[in-house]
């Protein structure tokens, strides 16, 4: 009976079919790789997979260019059990290890096929469900696993001889159980690391078309682009004043978020979103740039005495991109719940990262598509261990008692089939976002079209680096920093302590809110206890009126001059005074005269006080007839007092 497959198709049988025979050493290193990564009872469903595209033909036969077709027995032997694992290996290799071979059975799948192979390699993960839906069929796709005595196969027993290529693996799903706080497990298919890598090329012949990198952005769209290289340059001094200053300390996971808050008050940072009112958004471009700047600056070794150019800091922040490693996903992921150390640990979004920037440095001046990136890290990564791509930055949790991994944003749990998306797609976006934070990137935001949901960031579509990402990166030799304006914006009386704004609106006006009070729209007043506001110490003094000579005014009429030594002259005038007393107080007696009883001080005991010499060099007298006495003196107090008939 002839063969019909899945759909009920029956291909027509042809004579023949002449296989290319691949250079003895590509087909004899496949060979070694097939057999070495692979079990038999895995390599058999491989050899039953071909054997769908190869049963139609009456006979198959192998040859080199230019030579004589001798038939090809591997391609017999290896569909069967008996056959020896190197045997079906090399039959298996005699496939795989020619393009021209691979490409005659990629051509053979249907549609429905084509497109599981397309969204396993990408996704890594795809449920059975989904899969039932891309190959239109609703019977289950697989029996029961194999095992064997001493260890378990790994290898299914499918019902459709097509899918002998993938594998499965039990994760947690969706679906919670009738307890609501447990989540069933579900089987999803997936895919060695060996076939992985052999099939994504062939799969995704869009990774070889010219155009994955632009001159101009696709003209059907209507882009929103942001370049922020001016504003970066000219935030960073601020920036960097305030953090030597004391006020960002750096904490477990970054800057905390009331020292944010104050900083970006402070500030005038340009925003990348401004006109909607997702909370993810709100302050999103101050957050990456004051986050990554401030981390970079307290893990540069006496970061206190070194103070470099911002297209230097920057160069300096990439050379050694591990500083940010433990703060990444905290910066990319605050859209995430359930991100706990012990899966940021073993983390890959560092990779991840380096991986785009290695991408981008291909066309460093051209926009790049955020797809395209992630096809060809996928590409790049689609030979590792598949439970450890880059694109999906952490492995799969195990845990039973629930998924713990959620995506607030969207709405979902994060299954195994969601990690390349929501890890490694959104992954991407955020830092396109943090390189346009920092100035050295351009993106593309695409608009806020309903298919828009997955994350905070998936309004980004394409990003280029601008001459200062160029520079930093190490792919130009020299930057020109954008010509900073001298602009005058305060004035000061020399007469009062009265400061006067230049310009509207003034970049600097809310760093001066923090030494002065506004008494008119561009008028301020600066007192003592002003400016003295959230200082607890002299260096905090010193630091405010640093800040004042960079920002506010350079060189100060004397009145200002004599303002600002005064105020660090009165920096604690007290000393603490540490000595320990002991407090007491000279009470009433009662006396009692002709039968009445009369309460009074105890002016024998003032006088003795008063006049033995003794008491005198011990005791300390103060108001309201209270006594002071050091620890160590009182027994000797005791003492002397008892001399006069006193008991303590």
């Amino acid at each position: 009976m002839a063969y019909q497959d899945m759909f009920g198709y029956t291909p027509p049988v042809r004579s023949t079919l002449v296989l290319e025979e691949p250079p003895k050493e590509l087909w004899n290193s496949m060979t070694v790789k097939l057999e070495t990564t692979h079990n038999k009872s895995q390599l058999l469903n491989f050899s039953q997979a071909l054997s769908v595209w190869l049963s139609p033909y009456g006979e198959i036969l192998r040859a080199r260019p230019g030579e004589k077709p001798s038939k090809a027995y591997e391609t017999i032997d290896m569909q069967k059990s008996s056959t020896q694992k190197v045997d079906i290996a090399r039959g298996v290799a005699l496939i795989l290890s020619s393009p021209h071979n691979l490409n005659l059975y990629i051509d053979s799948l249907s549609d429905g096929l084509r497109k599981l192979w397309r969204k396993v390699l990408m996704k890594n993960y795809v449920s059975q469900e989904k899969a039932k839906r891309y190959l239109n069929t609703t019977s289950s796709l697989f029996g029961e696993q194999r095992s064997y005595y001493y260890y378990n196969s790994g290898s299914v027993i499918w019902n459709m001889r097509e899918l002998g290529w993938f594998k499965t693996e039990s994760h947690l799903s969706e679906k919670q159980s009738r307890y609501s706080y447990y989540h069933e497990s579900e089987s999803f298919i997936t895919i060695s690391a060996t076939i992985r890598g052999i099939f994504f090329p062939v799969l995704f012949p869009e990774l070889d078309k010219e155009d994955l990198a632009l001159d101009e952005l696709p003209g059907e769209t209507q882009w929103r682009t942001i370049e922020l290289e001016r504003d970066s340059q000219t935030n960073f001094k601020l920036l960097t004043s305030l953090i030597r200053q004391g006020e960002l300390p750096l904490k477990k996971k970054g800057i905390g978020v009331t020292d944010m808050k104050r900083a970006i008050k402070k500030m005038t940072l340009e925003e990348i979103f401004t006109d909607d009112n997702n909370e993810y958004h709100l302050n999103l471009r101050a957050y990456n740039y004051i986050q990554v700047l401030a981390i970079n600056e307290h893990k540069k070794n006496n970061y206190k005495k070194k103070l470099i150019s911002y297209e230097e800091t920057l160069r300096d922040l990439f050379n050694n991109f591990n500083k940010l490693d433990s703060f990444l996903p905290t910066l990319l992921y605050p859209h995430i719940k359930g991100l706990r150390q012990n899966r940021t640990q073993w983390s890959r979004l560092q990779r991840l990262c380096l991986l785009m920037i290695n991408c981008l440095k291909e066309e460093p001046q051209q926009w790049v598509n955020i797809l395209n990136i992630i096809l060809r890290i996928t590409e790049l990564e689609s030979d590792g261990n598949s439970s450890h791509l880059t694109t999906m930055v952490f492995h799969p949790s195990e845990e039973k008692n629930g998924n713990d991994l959620t995506n607030e944003y969207a709405k979902h749990y994060i299954t195994v089939e969601r990690y390349v998306k929501d890890f490694g797609y959104t992954g991407l976006q955020a830092f396109s976002l943090m390189l346009c934070s920092l100035g050295m990137a351009e993106v593309a935001l695409g608009g806020g079209s309903s298919d828009r949901h997955l994350s905070p960031f998936d309004q980004v579509d394409y990003l280029r680096l601008t001459p200062l990402g160029r520079y930093a990166l190490g792919i130009d030799i020299h930057y020109e920093s954008p010509k900073m304006e001298q602009v005058a914006y305060f004035e000061l009386d020399p007469q009062r302590l009265i400061i006067r704004s230049l310009v509207e609106p003034n970049p600097y006006e809310q760093l001066l809110l923090d030494t002065s009070i506004r008494i008119s729209r561009n008028r301020f007043e600066t007192s003592p206890m002003s400016f003295l506001n959230n200082c607890y110490s002299r260096e905090d003094v010193e630091g405010k009126i640093s800040i004042f000579r960079q920002f506010i005014a350079d060189k100060l009429p004397p009145l200002w001059e004599q303002f600002f030594q005064q105020l660090l002259q009165h920096c604690h005038p007290l000393m603490e005074d540490k000595t320990v007393y002991k407090h007491y107080t000279i009470g009433h007696y009662t006396t009692m005269t002709n039968g009445d009883a009369a309460n009074g001080r105890n002016n024998d005991l003032i006088q003795l006080i008063t006049t033995d010499p003794v008491l005198r060099q011990i005791v300390i007298r103060a108001e309201g007839y209270r006594l002071l006495v050091k620890v160590e003196d009182v027994r000797k107090f005791e003492a002397q007092l008892k001399k006069h008939g006193y008991l303590i």
